[in-house]
């Protein structure tokens, strides 16, 4: 399994009067390949999940494992975890330091120990994947617009190969051709790489259009993981922690209740559309 989480729980301050437990005895499994979006309502756990991946923290009580690697461990090599896991946070572009696209990228490989002309190969595997053109390697990258950036700084995590990726609101602040392109580029590195993605996302319309399952918390606790359409079927759950289902899922649900009844799971404006489609055929037949 790429992440196994076992009864993990965690407490920040603990012993302070500003005690908090951000995460309750949370258990399950990520297995190879999967796409997943991490969901919950702000403070609900979200962040410090992502950061027991790759041991940036660790849990007071239960185990995480990577690849069957116990990364609680004393004696686990975080190097090589870091490597495996690679976390991309909220607005990576203001962690870009280097004066060129090309060095920002390279950092990580040349702290592994890669040579000039493996860093090389790397970066030339890497851009067509995050949508660069080679002639923005010796740009600077604060030349560049908020989504190009986004593509660097996601640029520089793969290029530690890392296994399993895993993006904390990759979309945030960008326009909507922005978070279109963003989404694209991780949908096809997921694709083409059979890459382990976790998204954490507040965009129901972003969920329901690129992941295969859903993980939520609440209040610190694993509320339920399941495929989109079992999730978003839970709307009066969600609601009641803070979330909600996808606008087009809450139209069609409006619809049903007028007494237009369409068929099918519907969760992406696409998926409305031929359902329209289908329900107008019937009403012309009929």
């Amino acid at each position: 399994m790429p992440i196994t989480v076992e009864n993990v729980s965690y407490t920040y301050g603990k012993g302070t009067p500003f005690e908090k437990k951000a995460l309750d005895n949370v258990s399950f499994e990520i297995q190879d390949g999967d796409f997943i979006a991490l969901i919950g309502h702000t403070g609900s756990g979200k962040s410090t999940l992502i950061q027991l991946f790759n041991g940036l923290l660790k849990p007071d009580s239960g185990k995480v494992f990577v690849n069957g690697t116990d990364i609680t461990s004393e004696k686990v090599n975080m190097k090589d975890i870091r490597s495996t896991v690679g976390v991309v946070f909220q607005y990576p572009e203001y962690q870009l330091f280097e004066e060129t696209v090309y060095k920002d990228i390279a950092y990580g490989p040349s702290n592994l120990g890669k040579t000039e002309e493996e860093i090389k190969e790397i970066i030339s595997e890497i851009l067509p994947l995050v949508g660069l053109e080679e002639d923005v390697l010796t740009k600077s990258p604060f030349e560049l617009s908020g989504g190009q950036k986004r593509r660097v700084a996601i640029a520089g995590v793969l290029a530690m190969r890392p296994k399993i990726l895993v993006l904390d609101e990759p979309t945030a602040g960008l326009d909507p051709a922005g978070r279109k392109d963003i989404l694209s580029c991780v949908k096809k590195l997921h694709d083409r790489n059979n890459t382990t993605v976790v998204l954490v996302s507040h965009s129901m319309e972003d969920v329901a259009n690129t992941v295969d399952k859903i993980l939520v918390i609440s209040d610190g606790k694993l509320l339920n993981f399941d495929t989109v359409a079992n999730v978003f079927k839970s709307s009066e759950e969600l609601k009641n922690i803070g979330l909600n289902v996808p606008q087009v899922t809450r139209v069609v649900n409006h619809l049903k209740q007028k007494g237009v009844f369409l068929e099918g799971d519907i969760y992406t404006v696409e998926a409305a559309i031929e359902s329209i489609k289908e329900y107008i055929r019937r009403k012309n037949d009929a």
